[in-house]
């Protein structure tokens, strides 16, 4: 079958014409399910100024006219559970892993990823990130459009963005609130105290936690903490950042003051434990609807504040000249939304047409093991030493007994 000026693509033996100028591939084969109510009278000369005005949202049509090519739902059922999008001409797709799995972890079954133009085939799940909650998954299929992942845009707070979707139109525009950063604490090193100031160029300890490098490096309440490695103290907020920018099972010297006695003392870090250094949630964040499951952890996150829908991240982030900056990969609050930044996402797809995601946090996990290894064998010779003053000690016993005598 031919037909002029198309590209012809194969998907699971089917030739599917895509071309610009067919009518057919261009229109949407169906609108999602979950409509946006209409606005009620008294909102409307709200909606008048606002940047989800239809004119305004027409007017991303053409910059996301390439993205949403490349873009698919993740179908249940009928329903929406995701959006996704082509990584790999082979079948590749990436979407976000949560969101096709239970609350259990179990893997959601019937999975299809529903094209553009209304196609729907069966999705497999090929592999894994965890870190990034992301999912590999593959349909049987040749020739897909892959994602443009823009590399070299840096965006700035304030820079507007859409998030794509299969359609013409965006499900939602916004801007982007802070940059990109790491919401990822596991690998960060870990003390296990609550400070205050202590005046200029020093901080007090308010509270050392059980049972964490902090207590087992005998640190006590009204501890003046002066120097870490012997650079000076100025702030919480600094001595906070020192400490994450080590890495777990490092030893830090802290220099104190207790009483009226200067000393040095050493603090093997540990790895931060899931939410320290967290505030509770707040509940507000939940009251404007539904926020992702799995929303927090990421290596490295872009927050913007479009208001998205959990089953609406996995799809492209776009700016005003059609650049895929990122993908959408949690609703985490009421005006809050992370997107992986199209580096982070180029890398870890980099591997995709193999079946497999790259791994890059393999090499720091496996600096981290050395460390662990390197602790573990300190504490086993000082376990030793010990041992040999105990039996020693155990020794002198006998004779101090006999002298007195």
């Amino acid at each position: 079958m031919k037909t002029k000026g198309s590209l012809l693509v194969v998907l699971a033996g089917l030739v599917l014409p895509l071309a610009a100028e067919d009518k057919a591939a261009e229109k949407p084969a169906e609108k999602p399910a979950e409509k946006k109510a209409e606005a009620a009278p008294e909102n409307r000369a709200q909606d008048k100024f606002s940047r989800e005005t239809p004119e305004l949202m027409k007017g991303w049509e053409p910059a996301l006219e390439e993205a949403r090519r490349a873009t698919v739902r993740i179908m249940k059922d009928g329903k929406q559970v995701a959006l996704g999008c082509a990584v790999h001409e082979g079948g590749y797709l990436v979407t976000k892993w949560s969101e096709l799995h239970d609350k259990k972890g179990v893997a959601i079954e019937g999975l299809e990823a529903q094209f553009p133009e209304g196609l729907r085939m069966p999705v497999k799940i090929v592999d894994s990130h965890r870190s990034f909650d992301l999912a590999l998954i593959k349909v049987e299929a040749r020739g897909l459009r892959t994602m443009k992942w823009e590399t070299s845009v840096a965006v700035e707070p304030g820079t507007f963005l859409a998030a794509g979707a299969t359609e013409r139109l965006p499900i939602a525009s916004g801007v982007v609130s802070v940059l990109p950063r790491s919401l990822d604490g596991s690998h960060k090193g870990f003390l296990g105290v609550n400070l205050d100031s202590a005046g200029e160029g020093a901080i007090k300890v308010v509270g050392v936690t059980p049972d964490t490098p902090a207590a087992k490096a005998g640190l006590v309440l009204d501890d003046v903490i002066k120097s870490v490695n012997g650079e000076p103290v100025r702030s919480v907020s600094e001595f906070i950042q020192t400490i994450a920018a080590n890495r777990p099972y490092q030893t830090i010297k802290l220099t104190i003051v207790r009483g009226m006695e200067e000393k040095e003392v050493a603090a093997v870090l540990g790895r931060r434990p899931p939410g320290a250094g967290q505030l509770a949630e707040d509940v507000r964040n939940t009251m404007g609807g539904s926020v992702s499951r799995n929303r927090s952890g990421y290596p490295g996150a872009l927050q913007h504040d479009m208001f998205l829908e959990p089953n609406e991240v996995g799809g492209p982030v776009v700016d005003l000249k059609g650049h895929v900056v990122g993908m959408n990969i949690a609703r985490s609050g009421r005006i809050e939304c992370f997107a992986i930044p199209s580096a982070a996402i180029e890398r870890l797809v980099s591997t995709a047409g193999e079946g497999k995601f790259f791994h890059p946090e393999l090499d720091a996990l496996m600096e981290e093991r050395k460390g662990a290894e390197a602790a573990a064998e300190r504490l086993k010779k000082d376990i030793e030493e010990l041992s040999q003053r105990i039996k020693e000690a155990e020794g002198d016993a006998p004779k101090a007994e006999e002298e007195k005598k």
